[in-house]
């Protein structure tokens, strides 16, 4: 079996180079490329889900492996790895996940649901990003206003992504300070598919998340029209905990005995 690794920024090349070490160590013949033997190998490796849907589109069928920023703890020490989609819409194979890796790395990370709260958050996203490709954002935050405005009595807030430099209009009075700030006197968080959905469930805040494409979304309300539930979050956490490794996990190959069986024979 062959596989081809593409990398086009710098960042991204300690992690190819550790998925190369990865895939040897089973046998798969792996190659790095910036992107000029692209379309070969029986499957094919790519950070972030704009190389991936381009990659896909390059030869239809063929699997691609999408490497991305984690979702919990050190975002830039973990790194997120899921077929042939982003986010809630790639394919884990973590369905039949065990609290053991949870248990051991971030069980620190989760907070007892809570009651109360000083405002509701509506939280921004980056503009352009491939997670709201194609969806009108002005439109979904300006909606999420209106609708908690006819249930909830407290402050309605808006938190701009930090990397959101369009200095646009914005629904509601801005939330400022850190997130784990934020978060901290907050009754309920509505976003789109954001991370930030996945640090409110982990901080015990009840979340809206409105896309299927959202971590959160199997603990979380999908619409603002109410207070989100508070359910059990622990098979959420241990099927969490399997959808992001670190690059010596990586290196060391230990992912693919759960995500081989997208390519096996």
């Amino acid at each position: 079996m062959k596989a081809v690794i593409v990398f086009r920024l710098g960042h991204q090349k300690p992690w190819c180079l550790a998925m190369r070490a990865g895939l040897r160590r089973h046998g798969i013949e792996a190659a790095i490329t910036e992107d000029r033997y692209a379309d070969r190998g029986d499957f094919v490796v790519c950070w972030g889900w704009r190389n991936g849907d381009r990659l896909q589109n390059l030869r239809p069928g063929r699997p691609v492996l999408v490497m991305e920023r984690g979702y919990v703890g050190d975002r830039f020490r973990w790194t997120s790895l899921g077929w042939d989609g982003l986010n809630g819409r790639a394919r884990f194979f973590n369905e039949s996940a065990t609290a053991d890796r949870w248990q051991a790395l971030f069980a620190d990370r989760m907070r007892p649901w809570k009651s109360g709260g000083e405002y509701a958050v509506v939280m921004g996203q980056v503009p352009g990003d491939m997670a709201v490709r194609g969806v009108d954002m002005d439109g979904f935050y300006a909606d999420a206003v209106r609708r908690l405005r006819t249930w909830f009595d407290g402050p309605i807030l808006f938190r701009p992504h930090p990397q959101d430099r369009t200095g646009g209009r914005l629904p509601t009075e801005l939330a400022a300070g850190e997130l784990d700030t934020v978060l901290a006197n907050a009754a309920c968080v509505v976003t789109w598919n954001s991370n930030s959905g996945v640090d409110a469930v982990l901080a015990g805040v009840p979340t809206v998340a409105a896309d299927r494409g959202a971590m959160a979304w199997d603990v979380t309300r999908h619409d603002a029209d109410g207070m989100p539930p508070t359910p059990d979050r622990a098979e959420w956490a241990a099927r969490l905990a399997h959808c992001q490794w670190s690059a010596e996990e990586i290196e060391r190959g230990e992912f693919w005995e759960q995500l081989k069986c997208r390519v096996a024979a």
